[in-house]
Formats: C-alpha cells, structure tokens, sequence
C-alpha cells in the first residue's frame, strides 16, 4: 500500500522477516559516501549485520581451498553483496579481476547486488542504449563510431549533438558539438565517439527516477545551475520533486529491467513525443532523491536483497 503527499506518490517499505545469522557485506571505497553509510544503517535496522568492504582490496586463492576474501573478509561466508562502487582507480587488469570475482560469487550462489553484468552493462552507454533500443524503450538517435566520415554524416542529421565518454559518470566529459572540428578532436582523444542527438527542452534539467526490484519509488528532477545545460548533481544541479505518471513508471521500470538491475538510477529526458531514456546507473547515489523528498530508497534495496537470499537456497560455496 503506498500514500500521497502533496500529490506525489510514496513507496511504502515493509520490512521481511530476516534470519538473525544473516550477514552482508557493501562494497565501497568512500566510507563516509551518503549512500553506503545509509545502506548500512537499514541492513542494520532491519536487523541483520553488515561490513563495509574495498573492492580494492580483493584477494583470491584457487588450486586448494578456494578462497575469495577482501580486506580480511570472507566473502564466501557472506549471505549477500551490495554493491556501491567498484573500488579505487586501479588498472585494467585490475578492475576485470574485480568483476570476474563478482561473477565467481554469483556462480556460487552469492547474490550480488547489482550482478556484475548489469553493473558492466550500465557503465557501457553503447550497451545501454542497445539494450534500450532491443525492448524498444524511447531513447535519442546515436551514433557510435571512430570514423570520422560516419561521426560528420551523424552530426549533419542530428544538426546539434552531444559527445560522452562510453564509460563516464557525473557528467564529466560531456561536450556539446555543433562543428566538424569538435567530432575531431574527441575522436583524437577518445579513439571513438559517442554522440546523442541534442533533445531541445523548454529548461536544462533531466528526470532520475530510483527503481528497486520491479517498483518505482520516486523520482526527481535534476535541475542545471542558470546559464549551464549540464544537470548532473555533482556538476551543481538542484534535485527537486517530480510527480509520478504512468508513463514514467513504466519506462523506468522496463529500463531498469533491460538492463538486468535489481536497483537502478534511470534518466530521462521530455520531449514534444514524450519521455526517452538516456542511461541507466547501476551504482546510484541515493541522497539527491532524500535530500529532495525524504525518501531514503536504500531501506528498499535492503529490504529486496534480503528478500532475495530467503527466496533462494544457498548452494555449498566450498
């Protein structure tokens, strides 16, 4: 059952039944970021340990007892893994060893939370907007390419276009190109680009709606600062409340679930043809939508990963 304030609908949370040996772990590397330290507090609350850990941090032993641990942790006597970032920098090599352990616990019956796949998925904006287009979810024409032949052709259809880093975040990168000289020097940089058409829009802000599992529960707008067309939070947006529609429940529901995310940030943007999605996060911030309208979405996330683990048997993981 959900209520209304000031007509903007609001999820209400029920806590499941938790077993008292339940014991989780999120991983983060910041461990003064909002939404970690708020994740903690409802596995917490809803009565069930849970560790901070650093991707960071991994080690994996193979060849006689496997173990998988992080920072003194075993992951493997863990019920469950949230994840809310990747772990510092670190190297190529570095960071697919991060996700193929990820992947390892998930073959040994750990839930992870978002499956590396989906996080994976989320960080790549092609892959996103593949996945997008395939369930046939509204998104802007793109143009992926390291030709600059094929980039020009993109450009002169779309007559204004934005450039983004494949994998990006916070909106760093972003670059408005309405010249031949622009597609030119992020292909000398980048190797390949990325370019959205521009969606004109009546004031520079986008949609981030928060879904957890099937269920939208609620969303804001992200506001650019005056003068600026970037909306980004952490690029200086102002979040504010924005009302639920049918339209918005379904596209950002259907988003999150091409995308294989049991929790997710889905952006959108208004059009005179209605909503399109732009991306899909797979490690949102949940702070912008409390800060806004006091909905703290990770008792959800809680809620539903624990849902999950009592939903399931647990293979042996030895």
């Amino acid at each position: 059952m959900n209520f209304w304030i000031n007509g903007l609908e609001i999820k209400k949370i029920y806590s499941p039944i938790v077993l008292p040996t339940m014991r989780f772990g999120i991983a983060v590397s910041d461990r003064d970021d909002w939404t970690a330290r708020a994740m903690l507090s409802s596995f917490h609350q809803a009565g069930v340990d849970a560790v901070f850990i650093d991707l960071s941090d991994l080690t994996a032993s193979v060849g006689g007892d496997l173990r998988l641990a992080c920072g003194g942790h075993d992951l493997m006597d863990m019920d469950g893994l949230v994840v809310r970032d990747m772990g510092r920098g670190g190297t190529p090599q570095d960071v697919a060893f991060r996700f193929e352990v990820l992947r390892s616990l998930g073959d040994l019956g750990l839930p992870v939370v978002n499956p590396p796949e989906a996080i994976a998925g989320a960080a790549n904006k092609f892959s996103t907007s593949f996945a997008l287009q395939r369930v046939g979810i509204p998104t802007p024409r793109t143009t992926v390419t390291s030709s600059l032949k094929e980039a020009l052709m993109a450009l002169e259809k779309y007559e204004r276009g934005v450039s983004k880093p494949l994998f990006g975040y916070k909106g760093k990168g972003i670059e408005f190109i309405t010249e031949e000289e622009g597609l030119r020097a992020v292909l000398r940089f980048q190797g390949i680009i990325y370019l959205q058409e521009l969606v004109p829009m009546e004031e520079p802000r986008d949609i981030r709606a928060f879904v957890v599992g099937d269920d939208l529960m609620g969303a804001i707008y992200r506001v650019a600062q005056p003068g600026q067309w970037i909306s980004n939070l952490a690029r200086g947006g102002r979040a504010q409340p924005c009302a639920i529609t049918e339209e918005l429940r379904d596209l950002a529901v259907r988003a999150s679930r091409a995308l294989g995310t049991v929790y997710s940030g889905v952006d959108l943007l208004e059009t005179t043809e209605g909503l399109k999605v732009i991306e899909v996060n797979g490690t949102p911030s949940g702070r912008g939508i409390f800060e806004a309208m006091e909905v703290d979405v990770t008792r959800a996330i809680a809620s539903e990963v624990i849902r999950r683990v009592q939903g399931q048997r647990q293979p042996s993981r030895h």
